[in-house]
Protein backbone atom coordinates (compact mmCIF):
# COMPACT_ATOMS: atom_id res chain seq x y z
CA UNK A 1 0.00 0.00 0.00
CA UNK A 2 1.38 3.17 -1.01
CA UNK A 3 2.33 6.15 1.59
CA UNK A 4 -0.96 8.42 0.49
CA UNK A 5 -3.22 5.32 0.50
CA UNK A 6 -1.94 3.97 4.10
CA UNK A 7 -2.21 7.58 5.79
CA UNK A 8 -5.85 7.88 4.28
CA UNK A 9 -6.44 4.34 5.98
CA UNK A 10 -5.51 5.83 9.20
CA UNK A 11 -7.38 9.28 8.99
CA UNK A 12 -10.82 7.16 7.97
CA UNK A 13 -9.98 4.48 10.77
CA UNK A 14 -9.84 7.50 13.59
CA UNK A 15 -12.88 9.19 12.10
CA UNK A 16 -14.88 5.65 12.93
CA UNK A 17 -16.36 5.59 15.75
CA UNK A 18 -15.02 3.19 18.97
CA UNK A 19 -17.66 0.88 18.56
CA UNK A 20 -17.50 0.49 15.21
CA UNK A 21 -13.89 -0.47 15.03
CA UNK A 22 -15.16 -2.86 17.97
CA UNK A 23 -17.39 -4.40 15.69
CA UNK A 24 -15.42 -4.58 12.85
CA UNK A 25 -12.32 -6.39 14.56
CA UNK A 26 -14.90 -8.74 16.62
CA UNK A 27 -16.10 -9.79 13.25
CA UNK A 28 -13.02 -10.06 11.34
CA UNK A 29 -13.27 -7.13 8.91
CA UNK A 30 -10.33 -5.30 7.97
CA UNK A 31 -10.30 -1.60 6.55
CA UNK A 32 -8.47 -1.77 3.27
CA UNK A 33 -7.63 0.41 0.36
CA UNK A 34 -7.24 0.59 -3.22
CA UNK A 35 -6.22 2.22 -5.92
CA UNK A 36 -7.92 0.35 -8.53
CA UNK A 37 -11.28 0.61 -9.54
CA UNK A 38 -14.06 -1.82 -7.82
CA UNK A 39 -13.23 -1.82 -4.43
CA UNK A 40 -16.21 -1.71 -1.72
CA UNK A 41 -16.33 1.19 -0.72
CA UNK A 42 -16.05 2.17 2.75
CA UNK A 43 -19.53 3.71 3.35
CA UNK A 44 -21.05 0.07 2.31
CA UNK A 45 -19.25 -1.57 4.57
CA UNK A 46 -19.97 0.58 7.60
CA UNK A 47 -24.12 0.44 6.71
CA UNK A 48 -23.27 -3.48 6.83
CA UNK A 49 -22.03 -3.03 10.18
CA UNK A 50 -24.67 -0.69 11.80
CA UNK A 51 -27.37 -3.07 10.18
CA UNK A 52 -25.34 -6.18 12.69
CA UNK A 53 -25.20 -4.29 15.40
CA UNK A 54 -28.94 -3.64 15.29
CA UNK A 55 -29.44 -7.30 15.30
CA UNK A 56 -28.87 -7.51 19.69
CA UNK A 57 -31.83 -4.38 19.72
CA UNK A 58 -34.40 -5.95 17.40
CA UNK A 59 -37.01 -7.46 19.41
CA UNK A 60 -39.20 -9.96 16.87
CA UNK A 61 -43.16 -10.87 17.12
CA UNK A 62 -44.63 -13.45 15.70
CA UNK A 63 -48.59 -13.43 14.48
CA UNK A 64 -50.01 -13.78 17.93
CA UNK A 65 -48.76 -10.69 18.95
CA UNK A 66 -49.39 -8.68 15.01
CA UNK A 67 -51.51 -10.68 13.16
CA UNK A 68 -49.72 -10.81 10.19
CA UNK A 69 -48.43 -14.12 9.46
CA UNK A 70 -44.46 -13.86 9.44
CA UNK A 71 -42.45 -12.77 11.83
CA UNK A 72 -41.74 -9.20 12.29
CA UNK A 73 -38.52 -7.72 13.56
CA UNK A 74 -38.43 -4.06 14.78
CA UNK A 75 -35.42 -2.43 15.64
CA UNK A 76 -34.09 1.25 16.47
CA UNK A 77 -32.21 3.30 14.09
CA UNK A 78 -28.77 2.84 15.46
CA UNK A 79 -26.27 4.04 13.30
CA UNK A 80 -27.65 3.16 9.97
CA UNK A 81 -28.33 5.52 7.52
CA UNK A 82 -31.61 4.14 5.68
CA UNK A 83 -34.94 5.52 6.62
CA UNK A 84 -37.33 3.57 9.04
CA UNK A 85 -37.80 0.18 8.28
CA UNK A 86 -39.28 -3.19 9.51
CA UNK A 87 -38.28 -6.67 8.80
CA UNK A 88 -40.06 -9.91 8.09
CA UNK A 89 -39.10 -13.27 8.61
CA UNK A 90 -39.73 -14.91 4.52
CA UNK A 91 -37.80 -18.63 5.15
CA UNK A 92 -39.25 -19.90 7.73
CA UNK A 93 -41.80 -17.34 7.80
CA UNK A 94 -42.21 -17.74 11.68
CA UNK A 95 -38.44 -17.55 12.50
CA UNK A 96 -37.46 -15.84 15.32
CA UNK A 97 -34.04 -15.52 14.03
CA UNK A 98 -33.43 -12.16 11.98
CA UNK A 99 -30.40 -13.47 10.17
CA UNK A 100 -32.12 -15.76 7.95
CA UNK A 101 -33.95 -15.15 4.84
CA UNK A 102 -35.93 -11.35 5.82
CA UNK A 103 -37.06 -8.57 3.77
CA UNK A 104 -37.61 -5.11 4.64
CA UNK A 105 -40.72 -2.66 4.63
CA UNK A 106 -40.41 0.89 4.69
CA UNK A 107 -42.35 2.57 7.73
CA UNK A 108 -43.08 5.46 6.06
CA UNK A 109 -44.18 4.08 2.70
CA UNK A 110 -45.12 0.94 3.01
CA UNK A 111 -42.69 -0.11 0.12
CA UNK A 112 -40.69 -3.15 -0.15
CA UNK A 113 -37.20 -1.78 0.37
CA UNK A 114 -35.40 -4.95 0.29
CA UNK A 115 -36.31 -8.78 -0.75
CA UNK A 116 -39.86 -9.70 -2.09
CA UNK A 117 -42.70 -9.98 -0.16
CA UNK A 118 -46.01 -11.99 -1.70
CA UNK A 119 -48.93 -9.63 -2.12
CA UNK A 120 -50.82 -10.32 0.42
CA UNK A 121 -48.63 -10.64 3.35
CA UNK A 122 -47.74 -6.94 2.04
CA UNK A 123 -51.46 -6.04 2.47
CA UNK A 124 -50.89 -7.35 6.19
CA UNK A 125 -47.43 -5.61 6.57
CA UNK A 126 -49.20 -2.50 5.48
CA UNK A 127 -52.05 -2.80 7.46
CA UNK A 128 -49.71 -3.49 10.59
CA UNK A 129 -47.58 -0.47 10.08
CA UNK A 130 -50.50 1.59 9.71
CA UNK A 131 -51.90 0.65 12.82
CA UNK A 132 -48.85 0.88 14.78
CA UNK A 133 -47.36 3.78 12.75
CA UNK A 134 -46.26 6.07 15.79
CA UNK A 135 -44.81 3.44 18.13
CA UNK A 136 -42.86 2.16 15.63
CA UNK A 137 -41.17 5.39 15.19
CA UNK A 138 -40.94 5.92 18.68
CA UNK A 139 -39.23 2.73 19.23
CA UNK A 140 -37.09 3.94 15.91
CA UNK A 141 -35.93 7.04 17.54
CA UNK A 142 -35.57 5.44 20.89
CA UNK A 143 -37.95 7.46 22.65
CA UNK A 144 -39.69 4.22 23.34
CA UNK A 145 -37.60 0.53 25.15
CA UNK A 146 -38.94 -2.93 24.18
CA UNK A 147 -41.32 -3.18 26.20
CA UNK A 148 -43.17 0.27 26.11
CA UNK A 149 -43.59 -1.08 22.10
CA UNK A 150 -45.13 -4.44 23.24
CA UNK A 151 -47.68 -3.09 25.46
CA UNK A 152 -48.51 -0.22 22.63
CA UNK A 153 -48.47 -2.38 19.47
CA UNK A 154 -52.06 -3.17 18.03
CA UNK A 155 -52.53 -6.82 16.17
CA UNK A 156 -54.46 -6.50 12.95
CA UNK A 157 -57.51 -8.32 12.55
Amino acid sequence: MSADLQSIKVSVERSLPSDVLAAMREAGIALTLDASSGSQPVVRVSDELAERELLEEMVSFRKRVTGVDNTIFISPKGFTRHAPRIKLAIDPPDSIDPRGATASVAIDSGEVVDGDVPAELLKQVREFIELNHNVLLDYWNYRADAEELRERLKRIK
